[in-house]
């Protein structure tokens, strides 16, 4: 039942994609509205379908199918919840397709779990996951708008004034957006991290978790959104540079969560 309702949603989404690129085409409000509703049917069966699967596990996705599918949910959350606060339904153009290629081998991927060491087995853990996955997904946004601020500017510098530009938003609101994810990503990464740290210091893992390499992608990551971080306040960056160092982030946070699985079965390592 669970699996039906997540190929339902899957559809739902991959509806609702097409109708958000139309939009890019006719920036027409019934398209909007479309959309709109067939993402959030889509978010409603997939949330029924996480819950109950979820909930039967003591809140923990368990192998990479359960992984790409909680963060599909949490990003097009994320993305809905733009699209309504902000009025930007172009941002259901960059941010659904993402997610359905994200969601596609949570359908695909099979295979059971791997036990837990004895130190992981802690209450806390669904929650450290959870703010993990929602760090990924900001991150995820964070670059889908990166993205589109490179198009803007793209436009702009050529003086092409043509589909896109009068389709997206303005590159000072692509980049505050920008920002904000960010440091919600940061923030996230921050107490992933750190909550890491403590459920491998105590399992058997002690402290050579730090040469894994899933850990060290992490850290890397954590350094390069630190030090953007740190330039955007102390030295005013903006724009551009900020795009693309976002892009590479979280290119390096998804080599982190694609390193947390084995692929052979679908296990989480």
């Amino acid at each position: 039942m669970n699996q039906n309702l997540v190929s339902l949603a899957c559809h739902a989404y991959a509806f609702a994609a097409l109708v958000y690129l139309t939009y890019l085409a006719r920036q027409w409000s019934a398209l909007a509205m479309a959309g709109r509703v067939l993402l959030g049917g889509g978010l409603a069966l997939h949330g029924v379908a996480l819950v109950s699967l979820l909930g039967a596990q003591g809140g923990r996705p368990v192998g990479a199918a359960q992984g790409f599918s909680t963060l599909a949910f949490l990003l097009l959350v994320l993305g809905l919840v733009l699209d309504l606060r902000y009025r930007k339904p172009v941002i259901g153009a960059f941010i659904t397709p993402l997610a359905v290629a994200v969601l596609l081998p949570g359908l695909l991927l099979q295979g059971g779990q791997e036990p837990l060491a004895p130190g992981l087995r802690q209450p806390l853990l669904p929650v450290h996951i959870a703010i993990a996955l929602l760090g990924m997904a900001a991150f995820a946004v964070a670059a889908g708008v990166g993205v589109m601020y490179l198009l803007m500017e793209r436009q702009v510098k050529g003086k092409r004034f043509g589909l896109l530009f009068s389709r997206l938003p303005s590159l000072e609101f692509l980049d505050t957006l920008n920002r904000r994810l960010v440091v919600a990503g940061f923030i996230a990464l921050s107490i992933t991290l750190a909550t890491g740290a403590f459920f491998a210091v105590g399992s058997s893992q002690g402290f050579t978790w730090m040469l894994d390499a899933k850990v060290i992608a992490t850290f890397v990551a954590w350094g390069l959104f630190a030090g953007l971080a740190g330039a955007r306040v102390l030295v005013g960056w903006r724009g551009r540079r900020v795009a693309l160092l976002t892009m590479a982030g979280f290119a390096l946070v998804l080599v982190s969560f694609l390193s947390s699985y084995d692929f052979s079965d679908g296990g989480i390592r």
